[in-house]
């Protein structure tokens, strides 16, 4: 593959940098304790309560199944719309190689795409299946980024930044499609649609002033005894647009497997899609198994009908996860092999030159 083309030393980078804060109390104090203690157990409680959640939501829907209604509709999905499929899982895949081109171009790192393809893609892929994205998809960047000269707080500076890229284009996507699309949620929590108008509204707010404060501001924000110092406004607007799009598509690419007559907008169809991910993500269940489904079923279910809505979400499940992952492999195979076959060159070069006596 290509070459690293430069690699020199630059400043502590924004976002990502969480260094620990020299004025935070010590582990002796008992301020620390208690923020260990709940940053240990917060995430383990809240993913178990949706694991459990989406465990009863599964069960629920579980007796409306028809399992050869499934199937049938699998076998009739229309050759147009896997094409279509297809092409939005391209250019999403495309996108989600974006996260890393403008991490390292934050950090003032030059790498050739051809290298940040293969680690972005490869990493997506294994990490949308597998969960856990910042061991499974940091483990292959580490092994890619590592070999053309990149240090391991450099590929880790990437996963946060990159991490950060989807989590503002979620609140995003996810805020403007409850605003704009409230109608299938309210249905399904008993509420007023313009409650959840109201929730995406402050969701937006919010996110507006995160980004006008990263625009004025230069100093670190203090969580705990952690301190995060903020990018700039352009960074985080690039950061939003690029996740939005790249969550737009991959929503897309279900949408169109959806069964016709399933009544809902791709706006509010968005809403349901983000609300998934969010659940999903939160969940830890690897790939969202389950949950992502349990949810979007719920979602749309009094817009459709579950059988062919399942139908899809198992095609849409093959044709985003499945085969960029078998795709990944492929990739990742070929740069191993080219890989030993250079250092096997390389070492055959010197053992003849030693053997000449030169």
């Amino acid at each position: 593959m290509l070459p690293l083309d430069s690699h020199e030393e630059k400043p502590r980078p924004a976002t990502d940098s969480a260094g620990q804060d020299d004025s935070a109390p010590t582990p002796a104090q008992g301020g620390s304790g208690r923020w260990d203690w709940l940053k240990r157990w917060s995430g383990a409680i809240t993913g178990v309560f949706v694991l459990l959640l989406g465990g009863f939501a599964v069960h629920h829907i579980y007796e409306e199944f028809n399992f050869q209604e499934v199937y049938g509709y699998l076998q009739g999905l229309a050759m147009a719309k896997v094409l279509e499929a297809l092409a939005f899982t391209a250019v999403g895949y495309l996108f989600l190689t974006l996260y890393d081109v403008s991490a390292l171009k934050y950090l003032k790192l030059k790498v050739r795409y051809g290298i940040v393809g293969l680690a972005s893609f490869a990493g997506y892929a294994v990490s949308n299946n597998v969960g856990f994205a910042v061991i499974s998809g940091g483990s292959v960047r580490y092994r890619v980024y590592s070999a053309v000269g990149l240090t391991a707080a450099d590929i880790a500076k990437i996963v946060v930044f990159s991490t950060t890229t989807f989590t503002l284009g979620l609140i995003f996507t996810g805020g403007m499609g409850i605003m704009l699309g409230p109608h299938p949620g309210a249905e399904l929590l008993k509420v007023p649609a313009w409650t959840l108008q109201a929730v995406g509204a402050v969701t937006l707010a919010a996110l507006f002033g995160a980004t006008v404060l990263t625009a004025i501001t230069h100093k670190p924000v203090k969580l705990g005894p952690w301190r995060f110092e903020l990018p700039s406004g352009g960074v985080v607007l690039s950061q939003i647009f690029i996740s939005s799009v790249e969550i737009v598509l991959s929503g897309a690419a279900l949408y169109v497997l959806l069964p016709e007559g399933h009544g809902a907008s791709f706006v509010e169809f968005i809403a349901i899609f983000c609300a998934a991910l969010a659940i999903a993500i939160t969940s830890h269940v690897p790939g969202g198994i389950g949950v992502f489904e349990a949810v979007l079923i719920l979602g749309l279910k009094q817009e459709g009908q579950v059988s062919g809505v399942l139908g899809a979400l198992l095609a849409f499940r093959f044709i985003y996860y499945v085969l960029p992952l078998l795709l990944a492999a492929v990739m990742l195979g070929i740069w191993e092999i080219r890989q030993q076959s250079g250092s096997l060159a390389r070492a055959w070069r010197e053992t003849l030159r030693i053997l000449s006596g030169r």
